[in-house]
């Protein structure tokens, strides 16, 4: 046991040393030295403790895999060196395996495994993480113990990219995975989430711009732990395989309706919409039904960022869409809400922004969330590179002002 302290703590010097990635470039040697304190265990001031480890130390040095020096004229260690021609046995002794061994394994798993993979941001993970084993020897830190969570990583990896954008819950895609409803939340999630807000564009884009927990960060790739609702009121029929739903007939507030329903939808019958209003704030959306709606209008919840579900839901209600129909959408007056625009636009060609002018930035600046100097530079950024183009005006009031205007403020009209 001992015997594998010691030599655990070279190996580790050895593994940060150009020894391992450039052999044969560096003459310096590989050693622990203890007025550097780079052997804590050898407590030399307590003789039982500073004798045993001598001990272990004469013993490796008669197997030939280190050497050692003395203080002059004491029982005392100086250092201990590594000795690089016997690596193999070192690591043997240890049970640990070479770097390159290690970064040869991992390289080829993740290219077998992943070869059928299209997701992009997982290929990118892929790229990037055989890239540095192959250039650099160096494999995630998760993978030096063993490769279990590598493996169960790779299984999710493959099984979300099959879904090829479907929606599951999170019970189900982990059942998928490993026969077991409870290891991905237990045992892969939080790896599965780190290396998507690493690679993900999408993902990085949206967290961005939005406080998203880990809940809503899932339900972005389309994991959900449990179905999302989606909020609607106004004059229209929703067909199903199992019959009619009238939105009508839950006037005011509006029917919710769950996310694992939407592959059940057949049709919206929309004849007497000609306004769809959406809206991201859950207070202005309970608000306006309230106060606002008006027979011909049909007001959604937009809530946030869309995950994969909620596009298709939205999808099926573009596709009922008369010519006619107008579409609009609100949100607060920032990157977000910019974004979100954009997003919902490729879904609604049509769409136009609903209270989120230049003007409403100069009527409301007095209340906006002030905003940093960080901040205010991204947005000097995105208008410099021709983003969100029907924001532009708004965008430079928001740099005037140094605010940005968020939905709640129009209710204290």
């Amino acid at each position: 046991m001992k015997q594998n302290i010691l030599l655990s703590h070279l190996l580790d010097k050895y593994e940060k040393s150009k020894h391992l990635t450039q052999p044969g470039t560096s003459t310096r040697r590989v050693m622990l030295r203890i007025e550097k304190h780079e052997f804590p265990e050898y407590a030399y001031e307590d003789a039982q403790i500073r004798d045993t480890w001598n001990d272990v130390v004469n013993d490796l040095k008669a197997h030939g895999l280190i050497s050692a020096e003395w203080v002059s004229g004491r029982p005392v260690l100086s250092c201990v060196v590594l000795n690089l021609e016997h690596l193999a046995e070192c690591y043997q002794l240890t049970g640990r395996t070479h770097p390159k061994e290690l970064a040869q394994t991992v390289i080829e798993r993740m290219t077998a495994r992943l070869s059928g993979v299209t997701t992009d941001w997982i290929l990118a993970w892929r790229d990037d993480i055989c890239h540095q084993a192959k250039e650099n020897l160096r494999v995630p830190p998760y993978c030096k113990k063993d490769l279990v969570l590598l493996d169960q990583l790779l299984t999710a990896f493959v099984v979300y990219d099959a879904l090829s954008g479907e929606s599951i819950t999170m019970r189900a895609f982990s059942g998928k995975c490993y026969q077991n409803t409870k290891t991905f939340e237990r045992e892969v999630r939080d790896s599965f989430l780190r290396i998507a807000l690493s690679y993900c564009a999408g993902l990085i884009e949206a967290c961005e711009q939005s406080e998203l927990g880990e809940r809503e960060q899932l339900a972005y790739l389309g994991i959900y732990a449990r179905p999302e609702l989606y909020e609607l009121t106004g004059n229209c029929v929703i067909q199903t395989e199992q019959g009619e739903i009238s939105v009508a007939a839950a006037a005011p507030y509006g029917l919710a309706l769950p996310s694992s329903g939407v592959d059940t939808i057949q049709s919206f019958d929309m004849s007497a919409i000609r306004k769809v209003i959406f809206i991201e704030n859950k207070t202005n959306y309970d608000e306006f039904v309230l106060s606002e709606l008006r027979p011909w209008e049909l007001v959604v919840y937009h809530g946030g960022f869309l995950s994969p579900q909620k596009c298709k839901f939205f999808r099926k209600m573009a596709a009922a869409l008369q010519n006619q129909t107008e579409t609009v959408f609100w949100a607060d007056i920032d990157l977000g809400g910019f974004q979100m625009f954009e997003r919902l636009k490729g879904i609604f060609p049509t769409l136009t922004p609903m209270r989120m002018s230049a003007e409403d930035v100069t009527t409301y600046h007095g209340t906006g969330l002030v905003r940093s100097e960080h901040y205010l530079k991204t947005v000097q950024t995105a208008l410099a590179c021709d983003q969100y183009p029907i924001f532009h005006m708004a965008m430079k009031k928001i740099l005037e002002y140094g605010v940005t205007i968020e939905q709640e403020v129009f209710l204290t009209e």
